[in-house]
């Protein structure tokens, strides 16, 4: 008995049988190009955009790049996304599955994809029967990025205004409280800046001494004397805690106006480097390598058939 893996018996067998391989192998080409055609499988259009964030920070370890993905990604940005495109529909996603929502971010995310090229930008790819939609929603997809980007930071800044215009509030007590105090302390023992009076004091009652002053002159100015050694350090430490919360307060003020403004300035988030357009060629399916590997699959198996039926020919041999 022959073997039947022996080259000259493959290439007999082979020949013998080459108009039945031939007529399957043209069969295989005819009924794979049938069936993938537009009538039978929707043709597919890819658009394609690249961007890089800019005017960002990160909230964690993650670079720019990879929070871009993660928005991009997010429940928020594809919920519009399907709402705005009627993405159940678009997918035949039947309304009354109690499960659609699942179905229609699985098709979402089969379709859209996001992804970080080896160069640091965001490629962005959409797949849709319509050239047009899927470069709209290639569109759509920065815009919806710019807008969450500007939402969240409007809200980071938002909050910090808040948190300024409290402290403000409560630093402007404080200096109200201190105004009280050396209010008190200039009604009541004449006191007005230590330091001057201290200089001006001293230089006056040596000079009424010298010139021999009145006195009544020379008893005022005693009285003003003890007076700042009285209460003096207790106005000189509320006169520095005075100027120092008055630099908080100011401080205070240009952050809690430049946070508010923050807030609501609108700036663009990416930079676009290659702008989606509608694909003129399809992406899906791949007509020759659908008829191609038809070919070879239906080949190697009408191969296999006549090797079984020329085996079971030898063995009764």
């Amino acid at each position: 008995m022959k073997d039947i893996f022996d080259n000259s018996f493959v290439l007999k067998v082979i020949w013998k049988w080459k108009i039945h391989l031939m007529a399957v192998g043209a069969a295989a080409i005819i009924l794979a190009a049938i069936f993938s055609s537009p009538f039978f499988i929707e043709p597919k259009f890819i658009s394609t955009g690249r961007l890089y964030p800019t005017n960002t920070k990160t909230y964690s370890e993650e670079s720019e790049s990879e929070q871009m993905i993660e928005i991009l990604n997010s429940s928020d940005i594809k919920n519009r996304m399907i709402e705005t495109f009627n993405l159940v529909d678009r997918y035949q996603i039947n309304i009354d599955d109690p499960y659609y929502k699942t179905r229609v971010v699985k098709k979402y995310n089969k379709y859209v994809d996001c992804k970080k090229t080896e160069y640091e930008s965001i490629e962005i790819n959409v797949m849709d029967s319509d050239p047009y939609i899927a470069s709209s929603m290639v569109d759509s997809l920065i815009s919806f990025y710019n807008q969450k980007v500007f939402q969240m930071r409007s809200m980071l800044y938002r909050n910090m205004a808040e948190t300024y215009k409290r402290d403000l509030a409560l630093k402007l007590q404080e200096i109200d409280t201190l105004d009280n105090k050396m209010e008190s302390l200039r009604t009541q023992y004449g006191l007005m800046s230590y330091g001057v009076q201290v200089e001006q004091t001293t230089i006056g009652y040596i000079t009424a001494l010298a010139e021999g002053a009145p006195e009544k002159s020379i008893k005022q100015i005693e009285k003003v004397m003890n007076n700042l050694q009285l209460k003096g350090g207790e106005f000189l430490l509320l006169e520095k805690k005075l100027q120092n919360d008055i630099n908080i307060r100011d401080t205070l003020q240009r952050r809690y106006e430049q946070s508010l403004s923050a807030a609501t300035k609108r700036i663009t988030y990416s930079t676009v480097v290659e702008k989606p357009f509608p694909a003129d060629k399809k992406s899906y399916p791949v007509r020759w390598l659908i008829v191609f590997v038809s070919l070879l699959a239906t080949e190697f198996l009408a191969l296999v058939a006549v090797f079984v039926l020329e085996k079971l020919e030898l063995t009764k041999s």
